[in-house]
């Protein structure tokens, strides 16, 4: 969908351009943080002019401070603000997100057109979805600020969603209620492990064997997930008779929506391959060593990423095709189907469901693909809060 593209003017002179970048983006900082003002749980980046700039700029100049206890929160941010500020004049925004934008969404595009001097496109295939946004760089700056809110806005509503879809599952498999989804919010869903126990540090050895230096290791713990997975376990284990169904498996998820999988669990949305040449579904790999290969590949400027481990109902599965929306039937003309497709059926390492009930997030692994020494994180429990998501150059949203 293309939106017109608006005409925009030139910049005189390169201090000019700097300093009116600088004003436009702290606006919209200034802009979001008051918008955000009612979510007081994180320690949120602050931004503020300093005097004078480590990096031998002269005094006065315009310069960014980012203060936080959150290591990867700072890193995020840190590497979205040098996005955003790198001199250019469009950016784009890939984010699967886009796909449920609404009328309401469009009609904010379309005035941020009219308003600003961008231009707006907007590109669906099958591997992704993507905003680009051209303009004068101010421009584009204000207009990205705006769409990465608006983005945050729809993930939350789509996260609510589907979290009352498992509410509901999960009442009708069991005896559990769900209290106010609010208070639910507030539930603890990750704990932070020490580094140092047995168990960690087996696990902590084969991701550093394929050049995944750990940081971090959380625990997941979501009741109602668990209970709408146990459920499915126990089903497809009757149906195969005993035999296993679930794997090990681990897959690479976006900053952004690591909050998002503990809270409702593996969505595609949250993590689409960049060639989805086995179905339309939910991948993970069995092979550490492939996904860090891959990881180099797609985010070889990220210093942080983030592996979640999970367990994976594979149950019967056969060999996947592009075009697959759902598993097979077991046979031609048969009612039953596989439950999941592989990328060779004799020797799976690529694994494809369609279902998220069928996975559960057990650890999310903090990596680095640099060496990064690990640091000493409390076993406290860390809170949910809404999702504001961050952003990338190639396929992002928001700063966390």
């Amino acid at each position: 969908m293309d939106f017109p593209e608006g005409s925009y003017g030139a910049v005189a002179h390169q201090e000019k351009s700097e300093l009116d970048t600088y004003v436009a983006f702290s606006t919209e900082m200034e802009k979001t943080k008051l918008k955000l003002h009612g979510f007081s749980n994180y320690n949120v980046p602050q931004l503020a002019r300093e005097e004078k700039r480590e990096n031998g700029l002269q005094a006065k100049s315009p310069a960014i401070s980012l203060m936080g206890s959150n290591l990867e929160k700072m890193k995020e941010a840190q590497a979205w603000i040098q996005r955003i500020l790198t001199p250019q004049d469009h950016h784009i925004i890939e984010n699967n997100l886009i796909l449920y934008l609404g009328k309401k969404e469009h009609d904010i595009l379309t005035r941020l057109q009219n308003t600003l001097r961008v231009s707006i496109s907007e590109i669906i295939s099958l591997e992704k979805a993507t905003l680009e946004i051209k303009g004068a760089q101010a421009d584009v700056i204000e207009a990205v600020m705006n769409i990465e809110h608006m983005l945050c806005e729809v993930q939350e509503e789509v996260a609510r969603k589907k979290e009352l879809a498992l509410w509901s599952l999960s009442g009708q498999w069991t005896n559990w209620q769900p209290p106010n989804q609010d208070e639910m919010k507030k539930n603890t869903f990750l704990k932070c492990l020490k580094l140092s126990t047995e168990e960690i540090q087996a696990q902590k050895k084969q991701f550093e064997s394929c050049g995944l230096q750990v940081v971090k290791v959380e625990k997941i713990d979501n009741e109602v997930l668990m209970a709408v997975f146990q459920k499915k376990k126990k089903m497809m284990g009757e149906r195969t008779q005993g035999k296993p169904v679930s794997h090990r498996l681990f897959q690479q998820i976006p900053y952004q929506f690591c909050e998002a999988v503990c809270r409702v669990g593996f969505q595609r949305m949250y993590s689409a391959p960049c060639d989805p040449k086995y179905g339309v579904g939910i991948y993970f790999t069995k092979s550490l060593k492939n996904l860090a290969y891959r990881a180099k590949e797609t985010s070889a400027t990220d210093e942080l990423i983030y592996v979640f481990e999970a367990e994976v109902l594979t149950g019967s599965f056969c060999q996947g095709h592009q075009l697959q929306i759902t598993p097979p039937p077991l046979s031609p003309g048969d009612t039953d189907c596989h439950d999941s497709v592989v990328d060779n059926v004799s020797s799976p390492e690529t694994f494809v469901i369609f279902s998220n009930t069928q996975a559960m997030p057990q650890y999310l692994w903090t990596c680095s693909q640099d060496r990064v020494q690990p640091r000493d994180y409390s076993s406290r429990p860390r809170m949910q809060s809404s999702q504001k998501p961050r952003a990338r150059f190639s396929r992002g949203s928001s700063v966390d």
